[in-house]
């Protein structure tokens, strides 16, 4: 099968290209000319291309759609600060927009577009979320720019499914794992953790769901989802301390003892974020990322779970194997 898919040199997008070129597919990857080219694994039985494109570019979409069956959307620009909401905006609800009409035009015969638990607008109660969960409004000012791209997102998508396309939508909630080359956001926590760096833990909890799991509910859902259908991808609930735990158990540095008080870190957090913009750099704490971690995260796959087989493993296991692959890919000493 000749597959595309965009986002291909981020941390999902290329397991997602090593697996579905492992599996024998042919796989078009689309990823910015800047970025590392997804390498397929040795005695792979399929192959993978490199195009370099942009979801904001029809025309580089066109050229990788064309003859394609199916088209797994991953590109997106993932923020948890206050300070590039206009970029997040166009390339998250502007890009599936574009990847939408593409495979209408084209005729691909499905779309597996990725989206996010952060589309679901909170609950205001304890009531566990599942596909049934409202969106995150448009004109919410309260949601976050991400939460409300994400959402906006997947009402692109369905307007494209209302003129003939046949899509799908995952939502996972966050994801880590091995083979997080950069690393992401979460594996370099889980990184820095290893080697000591942090005094103090931050309190919270979220959902965190495996790299590997994810990829196979994605492959799943290009043959098994049903059209038009949305399906939450998590995993485990676990707090900062057990990841900072499991971490230490897995061979990292001792996991720090104290949690740092929330006022404290109230106001630590946006100046945070502020000199992270000066530098040009990605801030792990933010005002939002605070957010996040005292945010409901309890997210139901039961649906997945039926129609897609989802089986998350044991975040313990996740833990372990990330730990693994840092130490083996010279990450950690």
């Amino acid at each position: 099968m000749i597959v595309a898919v965009t986002g291909a040199s981020g941390f999902v997008g290329s397991n997602l290209v090593e697996s579905l070129v492992a599996q024998g597919h042919t796989v078009r990857a689309l990823a910015h000319s800047s970025e590392p080219t997804p390498r397929p694994p040795a005695g792979a039985s399929g192959t993978v291309s490199f195009v370099p494109g942009d979801v904001l570019d029809p025309g580089s979409l066109s050229r990788v759609f064309s003859g394609v069956e199916v088209v797994f959307h991953l590109a997106a620009r993932i923020s948890i600060t206050r300070h590039d909401e206009e970029a997040v905006l166009r390339t998250n609800v502007e890009g599936p927009r574009n990847v939408a009409a593409a495979c209408l035009q084209h005729g691909v015969r499905r779309l597996v577009h990725f989206s996010s638990v952060h589309a679901f607008a909170v609950p205001h109660n304890d009531q566990p979320m599942d596909e049934t969960t409202p969106l995150v409004q448009e004109t919410s000012r309260e949601a976050p720019a991400y939460d409300r791209s994400k959402s906006l997102g997947e009402r692109e998508v369905m307007r494209a499914v209302e003129q003939g396309l046949d899509a799908v939508i995952l939502n996972p909630s966050g994801i880590m794992g091995p083979n997080d080359r950069s690393p992401s956001r979460i594996g370099q926590t889980v990184l820095d953790f290893a080697k000591g760096r942090f005094p103090m833990l931050v309190p919270g909890v979220y959902n965190w769901v495996d790299v590997r799991d994810v990829v196979s509910s994605a492959i799943a859902a290009a043959t098994r989802g049903q059209r038009g259908h949305k399906y939450i991808v998590a995993g485990e609930v676990g707090s900062v301390r057990r990841i900072a735990e499991l971490v230490e158990q897995a061979g990292g540095k001792r996991a720090p003892r104290f949690n740092a008080p929330m006022w404290l870190l109230g106001g630590v957090a946006p100046v945070v974020e502020t000199v992270a913009r000066w530098q040009n750099a990605s801030p792990l704490l933010t005002p939002q990322s605070l957010a996040i971690l005292q945010s409901p995260c309890d997210f139901r796959s039961d649906k997945a779970h039926r129609e897609l087989g989802h089986t998350p493993r044991a975040l313990s296991e996740t833990i372990f194997d990330t730990v693994s692959w840092f130490r083996q890919t010279g990450h950690l000493a």
